[in-house]
């Protein structure tokens, strides 16, 4: 029998309490899928077939837990009440199914300052999306825009209005918010929580210095800043306890002047650390900084991850890298403990149980145009360029 080429990515991890088979996990995607707020038939079986196709950690789309009201760009499934646990039930069960450990992905409050036009929304501060620059939109995504005669998408995106400004009480009610969702996440079976912290979204608008204004407890200096994200840890702890996985995705380089630098992130992960948080699972951008939200190429994020590493002993899992060698490479040189697909597993959901096999040369490559991206951003049900059955999985 031929020796595996690839071996490091294949080998068991612990977070926390938790052994995943390997280290290769699906990241959160945007799917639209979804029918009055609830996982629908597609959802799930969209899901099934990223989890058959291999992967030790499934992180499912955002479950959110919104102000009532609260404007949004994409279409989001709920999981605030108890109606909701059966059918979030079912995604848990069906990722299990397939050997997959899955952990869900919580959004609380809003999107932050990053809503649709023609919408406002609540932030810490009051500074709003003037303009995404065409600078930082990839190159490939404005080619399927004229390819497709659609309107640029990031045009939409400017002059928004500036954000209500949140309250004391209602950023209370975050906190809690966070701690309320992942109680509920634990009781239809999940694995773990990963509070959402990144983006540029609500939860990430506090942690950086140039979205959070605030002149009270919750903004000025790192320590006020980052007190939304400790508190909603130890809310989270005291509801879920201590062997229920808990981690955060987090932006490590915002890529915007005046906005989060890889220091800052290395401090705020070390921080989320000393609170009891198991894992980081990095990020990078917003969307005013899109190609690095989204990059291009392989790597792009492995700088921040590697700075991370240093900064804290928990595991860092790291997205946007699509080739199998250089996936093997950076988990062999310790610039991340795991790798995180989205893209490649839309375009190909048996990328893992191929590169396991030896089959690397059959891989369908996702062609990074973000089409995937750009449907789901104008409200329509995901699709992918290279795969057809995406949102005909059922």
């Amino acid at each position: 029998m031929a020796e595996k080429a690839y071996t490091e990515m294949f080998k068991p991890i612990k977070i926390g309490s938790l052994e995943l088979k390997n280290r290769l996990a699906m990241a959160p995607v945007t799917t639209n899928f979804t029918q009055a707020g609830y996982p629908n038939e597609e959802f799930i079986a969209f899901l099934a077939a990223r989890a058959r196709g291999g992967i030790g950690l499934h992180v499912t789309p955002p479950a959110v837990n919104l102000f009532p009201g609260s404007p949004t760009h994409v279409l989001f499934p709920v999981l605030s009440e108890k109606a909701h646990l059966p059918a979030w039930n079912e995604v848990v069960e069906t990722i299990h199914a397939f050997g997959a450990k899955a952990f869900g992905q919580v959004l609380v409050g809003g999107v932050g300052r990053q809503t649709a036009p023609g919408a406002v929304s609540k932030a810490p501060s009051a500074v709003p999306v003037i303009r995404v620059p065409p600078e930082n939109v990839p190159k490939k995504a404005k080619a399927y825009e004229k390819r497709k005669g659609l309107p640029s998408l990031w045009e939409r995106y400017k002059d928004l209005p500036p954000p209500i400004v949140l309250t004391i009480e209602e950023i209370q009610w975050i906190e809690d918010a966070y701690a309320h969702t992942s109680q509920l996440m634990k009781e239809c079976g999940f694995d773990g929580a990963e509070l959402h912290f990144a983006h540029g979204y609500l939860g990430d608008n506090f942690l950086s210095p140039r979205t959070n204004l605030r002149t009270d407890e919750y903004g000025g200096s790192l320590e006020n800043r980052t007190r939304v994200f400790r508190n909603a840890i130890n809310k989270t702890r005291e509801k879920v306890g201590h062997s229920f996985v808990l981690g955060v995705r987090l932006t490590g380089n915002e890529h915007v002047l005046g906005g989060t630098t890889p220091e800052d992130a290395c401090r705020i992960a070390k921080i989320g650390e000393e609170e009891g948080l198991d894992y980081i699972h990095l990020t990078a951008g917003c969307w005013e900084s899109v190609k690095w939200y989204v990059p291009e190429e392989d790597n792009t994020m492995l700088p921040e991850a590697e700075l991370m590493k240093d900064a804290v002993e928990i595991p860092v899992i790291t997205p946007a890298i699509h080739s199998p060698a250089n996936v093997e490479k950076a988990i062999k040189e310790g610039k991340t403990d795991m790798v995180s697909f989205c893209r490649p597993l839309i375009a190909d959901p048996e990328w893992v149980n191929k590169v396991e096999a030896g089959e690397e040369k059959s891989i369908r490559k996702c062609i990074r145009c973000i089409g995937c991206l750009q449907r789901t951003r104008r409200a329509l049900g995901l699709r992918c360029e290279v795969n057809r059955e995406v949102g005909q999985e059922r």
